[in-house]
């Protein structure tokens, strides 16, 4: 056993080459050794006594299984067996005790000379790294539960609440066919916005369901006409036959997640078709190739949208700007959830004082396996999309 494991072993001559060998065994800040397959070490580099704050005396002086975790000293032993047989080691992991009597975790790289008994390894310390994997396994699992705790608060509430909305809105009723005609015009009214203030809470408890729902299921990718379905999309949101919804000739056919895709036209069409304010308007969806994504853009001639609601909009029921402070629906803020998730953007455009327009990014290939946040079509989501 060398007494001076920091120096070279004995040789008459020593080439250059050698000489820069051992200068980079003991300039490294990985963990360099020579053991042999009787479990001892041969020779060490210096960042062993950095990382586990042993001599090199202490380190060739007993087999190197009793520095290692008393529960990973199995798999170790069967390591060395494998080498001895002249396998190769690629990545494999134990913990090392240091000098102070805590644990540090070693990925090694080692190749076998079975001929002279000796096993060449590089360990690089990757306790930081556990930590980091740990606290994200950690995280992940609490981001699991607190998902799985909103989708169960969003049902209850939904559900819970429903029953007793819709209660109020027939009672008005019985309340207006009790009194007849001798209902007071200011009592008439306060029942019709209380009825206009359970509707909207219907709505806004929906849509916070189809919100913490987003995303539960995976989509099929099939190949999807986008001018057709917007077409259809128009079809379904009955829009006033003074209304022309265009589908341009430069929309798409390719293949992509067709749900999703139809709940963002939705509620962009929806949108548009809900907050114009003539009787007769046009609302077009075109698109421009953008390399790995189509650019699509929900364009309409109605009103325009105020420089607040632009800020705001993609929010979580934001406010409008009517300065009465009223929560608005989702819409948007689920039309950006399920781009973003797909990789896109979504954003107004700038243009003039009348007219809006929405433009987002949805790209050419999606993977066709669960994805945590893409959600399904379906849903009359075109009643409950605000700006």
């Amino acid at each position: 056993m060398s007494k001076d494991p920091g120096q070279p072993l004995p040789s008459v001559e020593v080439s250059e080459a050698e000489v820069h060998l051992r200068r980079l065994f003991r300039l490294s800040l990985d963990l360099m050794c020579v053991a042999g397959f009787d479990g001892y070490f041969k020779r060490v580099n210096p960042a062993f006594e950095r990382v586990l704050g042993y001599q090199p005396d202490e380190l060739l002086a007993r087999q190197f299984v009793e520095f290692v975790h008393p529960d990973d000293r199995d798999s170790t032993r069967r390591e060395v067996e494998r080498l001895s047989d002249g396998e190769m080691t690629i990545d494999f992991e134990n913990r090392y005790r240091t000098h102070d009597g805590e644990y540090r975790y070693l990925a090694w790289r080692a190749a076998p000379m079975v001929d002279s008994g000796l096993i060449y390894a590089v360990a690089r310390d990757i306790t930081e790294q556990k930590a980091d994997e740990e606290l994200l396994a950690r995280q992940s699992k609490e981001l699991a539960r607190s998902n799985a705790d909103l989708e169960q608060f969003a049902n209850v509430a939904s559900h819970d609440l429903r029953a007793p909305l819709r209660s109020i809105v027939t009672l008005t009723r019985f309340i207006e066919e009790d009194l007849g005609e001798a209902i007071p015009q200011k009592t008439r009214e306060h029942l019709e916005e209380l009825r206009r203030r359970a509707l909207r809470m219907t709505a806004l408890t929906d849509d916070l369901l189809v919100y913490s729902q987003a995303g539960r299921q995976p989509d099929e990718i099939e190949e999807v006409d986008t001018g057709k379905l917007v077409r259809d999309v128009a079809f379904l949101l009955d829009a006033p036959d003074a209304f022309e919804i265009v589908a341009d000739e430069s929309l798409p056919i390719f293949e992509t997640a067709r749900g999703p895709l139809e709940q963002v036209l939705r509620n962009l069409i929806g949108n548009a078709l809900k907050h114009h304010d003539r009787r007769v308007g046009r609302i077009e969806v075109s698109a421009r190739d953008a390399g790995t994504s189509w650019e699509l853009r929900v364009s309409d001639d109605g009103p325009g949208i105020p420089e607040f609601d632009r800020t705001h909009a993609f929010g979580l029921f934001p406010r409008d700007g009517s300065g009465r402070g009223e929560r608005r629906g989702m819409g948007l803020a689920l039309v950006q959830r399920i781009v973003e998730r797909l990789g896109g953007g979504v954003e107004f455009e700038s243009g003039s004082d009348r007219g809006a327009v929405v433009r987002f990014e949805w790209p050419k290939i999606i993977a066709a396996e669960p994805r945590p946040d893409l959600p399904r079509g379906g849903g009359d989501d075109a009643q409950t999309a605000d700006h």
